[in-house]
């Protein structure tokens, strides 16, 4: 059961990332923060719940979310966005940071959670 909370969290979070990167930019007013660490934060988000309920799956989030984020940089010039190689960079390391988090969140508490560490 647990898996099947984690796998929809990132299902909705893949939907919201996609509707996202693929919308027209409007820009922020005063925006300061780079915009490679909100990738991060997407995508570490998408990669933690796997991760926390299946800990040894962490590289295959991360290889399944590193093509996502590439797929997404692809399609973006069809939308009237810009293809940018350090946005994918982006999404690979913040995959890897928050697989790594749900990995250890989920070996470290996954017992206590009622999760397998499978």
């Amino acid at each position: 059961m647990a898996l099947l909370i984690a796998l929809g969290v990132s299902a909705f979070l893949t939907l919201v990332i996609a509707v996202v990167t693929l919308a027209p930019v409007s820009g922020l007013p005063g925006m300061q923060v780079s915009d490679k660490i909100y990738h991060a934060l997407a995508f570490g988000s998408l990669a933690f719940p796997v991760t926390v309920v299946r800990p040894r799956w962490w590289a295959a989030t991360i290889l399944v979310i590193a093509v996502y984020g590439g797929l997404i940089e692809v399609i973006q010039p069809f939308v009237g966005r810009s293809m940018e190689l350090n946005d994918w960079f982006a999404d690979i390391i913040g995959a890897a940071i928050g697989a790594g988090a749900g990995a250890v969140v989920g070996l470290l508490m996954g017992s206590r959670l009622g999760l397998r560490r499978a």
